[in-house]
């Protein structure tokens, strides 16, 4: 019995979140090094901010238009709109609290906020193909108009 198409979407988004992150603190490390220490609170900031962009995506596709405007919700747009939108607090901490000060905090924050947004977009493009999205996800059968 194959597994249904929420939970592929489910774990697909997962898995590439949690990969989004490490390799989020893989390009942070060149330029820090002891940011890819697990005991550093960045690195825990960084995949955990990156693995909810993953558990958020997945559970965006069950959109497929736009809850208030109505326009269609291609899988591209709600990834990034999410990703962006969950990579907020942690980019704003980075204003707060610069990690690095041989780099302005806005560089930081606005890198911080596109990564979000082109991970977020990946992790839905591919957990799109992989699970569905909209009423598919249920397994229920898709209307067409």
């Amino acid at each position: 019995m194959s597994a249904k198409p929420a939970a592929k979407r489910f774990a697909v988004s997962v898995v590439l979140g949690a990969a989004s992150g490490l390799l989020c603190i893989w390009l942070a490390a060149k330029h820090q090094p002891e940011l890819a220490s697990l005991t550093n609170p960045v690195f825990w900031t960084i995949m955990s901010d990156r693995i909810l962009i993953g558990f958020v995506v997945a559970l965006a596709g069950a959109f497929t238009a736009h809850p208030v405007f109505g326009f269609p919700f291609r899988p591209w747009v709600r990834g990034s709109c999410m990703g962006l939108l969950v990579s907020v607090p942690m980019a704003t901490g980075s204003l707060i609290a610069p990690p690095n000060p041989m780099v302005s905090p806005w560089v930081i924050f606005f890198l911080s906020l596109v990564a979000g947004a082109v991970y977020g977009m990946i992790i839905d493009w591919v957990a799109t193909r992989v699970g569905g999205e909209g009423a598919a996800l249920l397994g229920e059968a898709t209307p067409t108009s």
